[in-house]
């Protein structure tokens, strides 16, 4: 289950680089002398790296809470769900120990 995790995280971090990559090439388009796109580019990055692995890292941590917590209630229901199976094996065998009791008589 923790590879499905990682392939989450992996698919936002290989969207995060593309939109990264499409805001590049649209400030290299832009009506600006280069020296001035790539001033605005090399002072940008920086901030759209961390800004990217942080919604990585938050997306994984999302990621991993929602699985603990969908765990969490498969087990509550098949607790439930064995309980219940229990009680009417239980409950099955005293009417059948009821009927056997009641024909002897």
């Amino acid at each position: 289950m923790s590879n499905e995790r990682g392939d989450s995280a992996g698919y936002l971090g290989w969207f995060l680089l593309g939109a990264a990559i499409g805001a590049g090439v649209a400030y290299l388009t832009a009506p600006r002398a280069g020296s001035e796109t790539r001033e605005l580019l090399a002072a940008r990055s920086g901030d759209v790296a961390k800004r990217a692995q942080d919604l990585a890292g938050d997306a994984q941590n999302h990621a991993g809470e929602w699985l603990d917590k969908s765990r969490e209630l498969f087990e509550e229901q098949t607790q439930r769900l064995v309980a219940a199976f229990e009680a009417g094996k239980e409950a099955m065998k005293e009417e059948i120990r009821k009927w056997s009791t009641t024909g002897r008589a």
